[in-house]
Order: structure tokens, then sequence, then C-alpha cells
């Protein structure tokens, strides 16, 4: 299971996950345990959801002792899988007999729970992928100190049989006195699951040795000293030793291809090249890697931004610790009116003992200053609809008809003209929006060059966008509402003859003609202004990290670079102003923008001056992630992860309303980009719900006017619907069918 950085810059930030890889992988989300209160799991009460991998979710959770734990529990279909409880359990016991100082300890394990679950240390520090993107790469004095300290973890998870299998940036934390090595231990259970075919490898792309990738059940300890090869090229330069793009080609490259070495120091280039030998035989072994390294010093690795960094981290843990302890009672039917936990740990916060009160600036994230329920951020007034978890809402009407979906994996739905198309990576379906009959599939012809795809990537306005990669090229593809194909562009060509073309990611957004493109190749990601007339490209700017977005209005173009906001001119390129230290870096917001306001969301909406960069107002503040916002009229919708629903006055920030939802809602795991909104209607798919489906709130006052959840064959699948609102009609594809209902005038 993929362990997320534990103290991370929020710490539900995503990071790189391990998945399943599969020639057609099928990656469920997982959901939380129904079976019990999701403020306590077993004997631990839990603070906050920390981030989710391949095999489950973590969470930062305290135990009875008062001691930090993460928490990580395994999905549903893991747990009903035969044989793996069993597995789960050897191997959990294999973890806890790991004892070195560079891999924190596993404190307790449950394999008969109704979700099996596992308890390590927390340890309130970055991950190394953090650390490199905001802090830049490591010198060779700080790679020794990194390379020792991950080379006696591994000979520790050797010694007790166990192979990790996952060694990655993000699996490797940054603590003040050295790396810790996380997430060993369980990766064998999963892999012998009937969840995982046989053709399927367990790890991560770019990470992964090649006999692990042909097949992982022969990966041994000489895997993981290729993994650590690959985390010494990542930390040395910013990028793996295979380059970025898709999973296929980083695959490719891992078993067929050279290592990029450029940038790794001369000194250690020769061990980088003996840890990613394609042949396992003849790497050298952990105790050889380690005597290379050293003798080494862990402060080496000190920066003063990440001093820093520890020191909040280690301020936001003492908070948590020093909380008052968590009633009993559910979460789930807790009375809203009453004082919530986080209500109880900003109490501790502001007026506890001096050394609480001391470090409180340093953990307003774990404070939760949000604004209580009915606040606007300028008064004390109250607005909206108060509905109490757990009320009942009226099922919604017959369907006005309903299709047979052909099977996509975690498939997404987008109006496109008088179409719908529903599409994940290989294949796009377009149906009528009047009968739900099947209209076409997209097969749009690729360049004769091209090496891969057609790969989907999105629905904007009135195109379906996809890519293909030559090598040499990258394309962007255009089909329009009748799946007839529309253009391909060049957007990224080779720079010289020893590195690949950058690949097409994304099309985060298009206005007019133009649509802004990001990019991945060798050297980092980019953002690019696409004219879709002629295929020229206006300009492309090199982005800092991965955590990059971008908006645009009719002009203007607005790019989130690493917490910095930049507004460009749209066909010059030209940058107007800029606004520094908007957000953390790694923090992942999203923006949206009315042409007036920009909004930037992650735990909070902060709205900027599309004209100056100046503040306007910042509303919704939360301790976890926020849904995507969306921009409907002189109003903006989002969600957040407690399940209540907020409408906010573009003009001010004033909370218009805001409706607790009586059914389950997880936005930050579902797949549609945020509340899908009409001038009348919000829809939202209930995600992680018992029962999925969706609910329709009134856009005017966020009344709940009615909810349709599956039922049947459809119930056993815990899979988030997707949602698209159009005027008074509703529709959502499910993992099987495509329905169309018509909702009763609000």
């Amino acid at each position: 299971m993929h362990t997320p950085a534990h103290g991370g810059g929020d710490p539900t930030v995503p990071q790189p996950h391990t998945k399943v890889f599969e020639p057609h992988p099928t990656v469920p989300h997982p959901t939380v345990p129904r079976q019990q209160s999701p403020g306590r799991i077993g004997p631990y009460e839990v603070f906050q959801l920390l981030g989710e991998g391949g095999m489950g979710r973590v969470f930062l959770a305290r135990s009875p002792g008062s001691r930090l734990v993460a928490l990580k529990v395994v999905r549903p279909e893991y747990a009903e899988t035969p044989n793996f409880r069993g597995r789960f359990r050897r191997e959990a016991d294999a973890a806890r007999r790991v004892s070195g100082f560079y891999t924190p300890p596993v404190l307790d394990a449950d394999a008969d729970a109704p979700q099996p679950w596992l308890a390590t240390a927390y340890i309130p520090a970055p991950s190394l992928h953090e650390v490199v993107h905001r802090f830049g790469v490591l010198t060779e004095p700080a790679l020794r100190a990194l390379g020792t300290g991950l080379a006696e973890a591994l000979l520790a998870i050797h010694a007790a049989g166990i192979v990790h299998r996952d060694l990655k940036p993000g699996n490797v934390l940054v603590a003040e006195d050295g790396p810790r090595v996380i997430d060993f231990g369980i990766s064998r259970a999963a892999d012998a699951t009937q969840v995982t075919r046989t053709d399927a490898v367990i790890g991560t792309p770019g990470f992964m040795a090649p006999e692990q990738i042909v097949s992982s059940r022969e990966a041994g300890p000489a895997a993981d000293v290729f993994s650590l090869g690959c985390v010494l090229v990542f930390a040395a330069t910013g990028r793996g030793p295979f380059g970025a793009g898709n999973t296929a080609e980083i695959l490719y490259r891992a078993v067929h291809a050279p290592p990029l070495l450029d940038g790794v120091p001369e000194a250690l280039r020769p061990l980088a090249a003996a840890c990613l030998d394609k042949d396992p035989a003849r790497r050298p072994p952990t105790g050889a890697v380690l005597a290379a390294l050293g003798p080494a010093e862990p402060s080496a690795l000190l920066t003063p931004g990440l001093r820093d960094d520890l020191t909040t981290r280690e301020a936001h843990a003492a908070v948590l610790v020093a909380a008052p302890p968590m009633p009993v009672t559910s979460l789930t039917t807790a009375d809203r009116s009453r004082p919530s936990r986080r209500r109880f740990v900003r109490i501790t916060v502001v007026g506890g003992t001096a050394a609480v009160a001391a470090v409180a600036a340093g953990a307003a994230v774990v404070a939760g200053r949000r604004s209580e329920p009915g606040r606007t951020p300028g008064d004390g007034g109250s607005a909206g609809t108060t509905v109490r978890p757990g009320a009942k809402v009226p099922a919604g009407p017959e369907p006005r008809w309903s299709s047979p979906l052909r099977r996509v994996e975690n498939g997404q739905l987008r109006l496109l003209g008088s179409a719908l198309v529903h599409w994940d990576k290989q294949t796009a379906i377009a149906y009528d929006t009047t009968t739900g009959k099947e209209l076409w599939t997209a097969k749009a012809r690729i360049p004769s060059d091209a090496s891969s795809g057609p790969d989907w990537l999105t629905v904007r306005g009135s195109t379906l966008f996809g890519t293909a990669w030559a090598g040499e090229r990258g394309y962007l593809l255009g089909v329009d509402a009748k799946g007839d194909l529309k253009f391909t562009h060049t957007v990224t060509e080779q720079k010289d003859t020893g590195s690949y073309a950058d690949q097409v990611q994304d099309v985060l957004c298009v206005t007019g003609s133009v649509a802004v493109v990001s990019t991945s190749g060798n050297q980092g990601y980019s953002v690019c202004a696409v004219d879709l007339a002629d295929g020229s490209v206006l300009w492309s700017r090199t982005v800092n990290g991965s955590d990059f977005q971008a908006i645009a209005d009719g002009r203007h173009c607005f790019v989130q670079d690493n917490g910095n906001v930049h507004r460009i001119e749209l066909r010059s390129g030209e940058v107007r102003w800029t606004v520094r230290d908007v957000i953390k870096p790694g923090a992942y917001p999203k923006l949206a923008t009315d042409g007036n306001a920009l909004l930037v969301t992650h735990v909070k909406v902060r709205a900027l001056s599309t004209a100056d960069g100046g503040d306007l107002w910042t509303a919704v503040n939360e301790t976890t992630n926020l849904s995507p916002t969306t921009v409907q009229g002189k109003r903006a919708y989002v969600a957040d992860g407690q399940g209540t629903v907020f409408a906010l006055d573009l003009r001010h920030g004033s909370q218009l309303w805001h409706t607790p939802s009586p059914l389950t809602l997880d936005p930050a795991g579902a797949l549609d980009p945020g509340p899908s909104v009409t001038e009348s209607l919000v829809a939202l798919s209930l995600f992680g719900a018992d029962t999925p489906g969706f609910i329709v709130l009134r856009a005017s006052d966020g009344k709940p006017l009615w909810a349709h959840r599956a039922s049947g064959a459809e119930a056993k699948n815990k899979k988030s619907w997707s949602v698209q609102a159009s005027g008074m009609t509703v529709y959502a594809a499910s993992d099987t069918t495509l329905y169309a209902f018509r909702s009763p005038t609000p």
C-alpha cells in the first residue's frame, strides 16, 4: 500500500501512487470502512485522511497512549479476496520484525477487521519527492547521506525476509536525523491476490526494476537496489533515470533503454550505473552500496528551508497529541450544531498552555479556521439550509431513458454538443442525449510515425482531445461532436538526438481557438498555448513542479506554478503580473475564473483579482482538500471533505448557502471535477457511499431535492458515478449504465 508523505505540505496532497499496472488497469476507488465510525478505527482515533494509493487509504490517527500513527486501511476488494487475510497477516508479522533505525516501526495490525489495517509510527517529515521539488536537488554530501540511510533501511528490510518492491521518492521521508523508508512489508500479499492478474505488476513506473516489470514475482532484493539507484538519480536531477511520459513508454525504457545519468555527480555516477544494471546478478549487493556511499553525515540533508518545514510539522504533531479525546459516538450522525472535533482542536490551540499556544501559528492546518456553518467571511449573519446528516432525501424521478454502457475504466462523462462522451484513456464513446443511443466510437487516425496513441485526454468545449507520441514528436488530436477528426497538430518536437520529444499530458483549458496544454519529458513539465486553427505553438513555459494548473478567460491565461500564480497574455505569452506564495508548493490546487476573480482552491477558496492579482476574499477555510470549484454566473460552488456543499457570491466570497449533504459525499475521490451546476440545479456524485449514486440540490438555496441511489447489481459496484447537469436534465453514468433524468421544477 502506498503511504503518502506523513507530513506533506498538506497531509492530503496527492503523492506518486503505487498502482497495479495492467494492460487495461482496474484501479477501483477505495472506500472508508463503513463498519465503524470514521472517527475511530480499531483502538485508534482518526484525525484526518493523509492520502490514498493502490491498496487503500492512509489516515493520521492517535493511539490510546497518545502516540501518532499512520493507519493504513486496505481496500475492500483486497480484503474479500480468498487467502488475502492470511498473507496480509504473515507479511505484517514479518514487517514488525524490521528494526532498522531508518525504518519507522510497524506497531499494530488487524488482518481480521472488516477492512484489514496496519499502524506504523508517524514521522512528521516531508517526502523526498516534496523536498526535491520545494528545496531543489541534493548536493553530493546530501546524496551520500540519503543513500546510506536507504541502504541501511533495505538491509534491515531484507534481513526480515521482505522485499520492498516500491522504493520511490514518495516512500522516503526526510527527517532531521536522516531518511526513513516507509510502506514496506505487504506488497507480496497484494501481488498474490486475485485482484492482480497474472500479467500485472506492482510498483511505480520509473522506479521499478526490469525483472519486476516482466514478472513481479521474480523481484528479489536486487530489485530494491535498482530502485535505490532510481531514487538517487531523482534526488540528484529532479527526474527519474528513464524520463517522463506515459506508463508504457517509461516501462519500455526501464527494460530496454540506458538510464539518463546527466546531472548525477561524477563521483556517484559509476555506482548509480551499477545499481541500474538490467541484469540483477550484476548489481552490487546492498551492503556494497552502503560501503561505496559512506561515511556520510545525515545533517548534510538539512537545508534552511527543510529545517523550517520540519519545525512546522513537529508543531502540527504536538497540537494533535495534545487535542482532547474524541467522543466514541459516530461523527457522521453528530448534531452539526454542537462543537466539532476541529472546534475542540482550535480551542486547544488558542486557549491551551503556553507550549501549545506557541506552536499554534505553525499548526494552523490542524486548527481548521473554517468559517462556521452559516457564517460569511465578512459578517456574523447566517445563511443557507441546515440539513441534519442522515436525513431522508426524496427518491428521484424515473429515468427518461437508460442505455447500457460499454465498459471503460473509471470513465468520465461530458457533454459534447448534442452528444454525451464517456471515455477513458483507451476508449471514447458518444451517446445521443435524447435517446441514449450509441452514436460513434472515436477512432482517430494517428500519424504514421506515432508509436503510441491515440490516448484520450478530455472534453473541452466542442472538442474531444487526444494525443499520440512518436519519440521525435508529440501530437495533439481533436475530434468533433460527430466523431470526425478535426485536426492533428504537432505540439512538441525532439530537441536533440540524445532525448525524446515531450509528451502531451492534458488539455488544461480551451478558450476561443486557443488550448492551454501541459507536457512532460526528461527535463520536467511545461505549459504551452496552441492555436487550434493552424496548430502553431504560441508560447511555451517550463514549470517548476508537477502541481501546476492553468485556466484561461478570453484574453488571459492564469498559471499556478510551484505556489506562484502568473497572469499571461493568452496569445503572446507575456507575463502581466505574478503573485508569489499563493499556496504551498506541492499542494495541487484547482483554478476557476469568471473573468473578474481567479479562484485558487485547495483547503480554502482564495480569490485574486484577474486585473492585478490583488486579494479579493478567502472563504471555506478547511483542514482537508475541497473539491474543484465550479463557477456558474455570479456564484461559485464547492464541496468539502465533510460532505458540505457551499454556494459563494463571487463579488465578496460570502456564503449564499451551505448544505451538509444528508448522504455520503467524498468529493476528493470523485471522478467529476467539482459539482455539475446549472442555473437551477447542483448535482454531485455519492462517491464512497454505501450505495453509490448522486444527489441533486436546488441552486438557489441548497435544498436537497432528490437523490438517485443504485439498486441491484449496480449497488454492488462502489465506483464513483459521473454526473452532468444541463438545464433541468441530469445525465449520470454508473459503471454499466447511462441515464437521463428530468428533474421536477424546484
